[in-house]
């Protein structure tokens, strides 16, 4: 089970990180916003990729 919600945190990171680019480059926000979103980005890829290496 861990497996399969490691690789679903991973499918999310690397789904939404570049909807977030797009987003921001479609409509704009605070400057603060992106690097914010890259470091959790990198965290929930990071605890999946942990979830899917104990399983």
């Amino acid at each position: 089970m861990l497996h399969h919600i490691g690789i679903f945190l991973q499918i999310s990171a690397m789904t939404f990180l570049p909807l977030i680019i797009l987003y921001q480059l479609q409509f704009g926000f605070k400057l603060i916003v992106m690097p914010v979103c890259t470091v959790i980005g990198f965290a929930v890829f990071w605890i999946g990729t942990q979830l899917r290496e104990k399983a």
